[in-house]
């Protein structure tokens, strides 16, 4: 018997008999219908009448295949080939290893008929899975800006119906794509087209997640990847401004008793993270109420993101906050940006309170915003009603001064709480 992995020795001098130079199959996984096999030889062959070969799972025979032969000759040498023809394409089971047999002397050197084949053996197998999954960037590497990014496959892929890739900040799923296949002569691609070139930003943790059957064999779709993941850190350096409301419905509607549906206006296209959830949280009692899912919807050239605590009761002398966690919110198309976290007080008066300690005090006189008591190295931003910034510093003492040139509402934001301020 000669298997295929001696062809190689045999090719120098080591057996008598005829031998393959090479095979179709039993080199790499098969992830495609089995229609025929193989073997090419240095030199014309025939075949004897009515030959088969046969492949054997767990040593019983399983498919039988016909036989044939051509021969090639070309300006310097002849080829010869044997085929093995199936009657169907064969679909074998996958994760498992099989053995294709072409029995003693049914292949022949044309001019010399007593030159024949010993027994040929050949071990292929069938994957359970298209194999590991190479990423397109390296994991751990800084990454200023992509257009894509996903992860190459050493067989030809195609897409799985609704496969959906994930774009994961600081551990947090913020985008969901669909997933982007392509392929090339035996090798294959899973990942994120992002239509056009993004940045992300500095410092910050990103990772893309294929989960497991998002793709798959491109003649095989039982065969699909296993999950694979990515992870980088962002280096796009320039000031990226986050996402914040412009007004919100408790301004003009203060709760007295109940807290129903509370609405968030936003002057850009946002949307929700994969994973959204909007708080409803007792001050008094360090505890959350009630968390619900938040909707998007789109009103005369706003986006507003709706909280609907139905009618959740607010217990009268006691403070409550509703809360956006960080990342709640994404932006929708081009850099991912997302929302810093958001809190709005309640206040016992059931009014809208400042939103930050308690120990932080805001005023305004003469036409500047005095903030006292607050944090060393706080972040502080002040908007315009319409979402632009005025004014972005870091605080070093606990008294801030901040000149407002001109009069009208403005937002003011301490580490991301939200306070509503009129400057006149």
């Amino acid at each position: 018997m000669l298997s295929i992995m001696s062809i190689a020795s045999t090719l120098n001098g080591f057996a008598s008999g005829l031998v393959p130079i090479q095979c179709t199959i039993g080199d790499k996984p098969v992830c495609n219908p089995i229609v025929d096999i193989g073997f090419t030889f240095d030199g014309a062959i025939s075949i004897l009448e009515n030959s088969t070969a046969t492949i054997y799972s767990d040593g019983q025979p399983l498919e039988t295949g016909a036989l044939s032969c051509s021969n090639y000759t070309g300006e310097k040498r002849t080829q010869g080939t044997a085929v093995v023809k199936f009657e169907s394409p064969l679909l074998l089971p996958k994760g498992r290893t099989y053995r294709l047999v072409v029995p003693e002397g049914v292949i022949m050197r044309k001019d010399k008929s007593d030159i024949s084949n010993e027994e040929l053996s050949v071990v292929f197998s069938v994957p359970a899975t298209i194999g590991p999954a190479t990423p397109s960037i390296k994991d751990g590497s800084i990454v200023e800006s992509a257009d894509r990014i996903g992860f190459y496959f050493g067989v030809e892929t195609a897409p799985v119906e609704n496969g959906k890739v994930k774009l994961l900040r600081e551990g947090v799923p913020v985008r969901e794509y669909d997933c982007d296949v392509s392929w090339d002569w035996n090798l294959g691609y899973a990942g994120i087209d992002f239509g056009e070139e993004i940045n992300f930003e500095n410092g910050v943790r990103y990772s893309v997640q294929l989960p497991k059957g998002c793709v798959s064999a491109l003649h095989r779709p039982d065969i699909v990847n296993e999950k694979a993941e990515v992870s980088f850190t962002g280096g796009y350096t320039e000031p990226v401004n986050p996402i914040m409301y412009t007004w919100c419905s408790l301004y003009d509607h203060h709760p007295t008793d109940v807290l129903g549906e509370v609405r968030f206006f936003y002057n850009q296209p946002v949307a929700l993270s994969a994973n959204p959830l909007v708080q409803l949280y007792n001050n008094n009692e360090n505890l959350v109420v009630k968390e619900v899912v938040p909707i998007i919807s789109n009103e005369n050239g706003q986006w507003v993101l709706i909280a609907d605590f139905e009618n959740t009761p607010l217990v009268s002398e006691e403070g409550y906050s509703i809360i956006i966690p960080e990342g709640t919110l994404v932006t929708k198309d081009g850099d991912v940006v997302v929302n810093q976290r958001n809190v709005m007080s309640v206040g016992k008066t059931s009014g809208i309170a400042g939103t930050g300690d308690e120990k932080i005090t805001v005023r305004v006189d003469n036409g500047i915003v005095v903030i006292k008591q607050a944090a060393k190295r706080s972040c502080i931003k002040l908007f315009s009603i319409d979402g632009k910034i005025v004014k972005s510093i870091k605080t070093y003492e606990k008294c801030v001064s901040i000149p407002v040139p001109t009069e009208g509402i403005y937002l003011l934001s301490i580490n991301g709480k939200i306070y509503k301020i009129s400057v006149k």
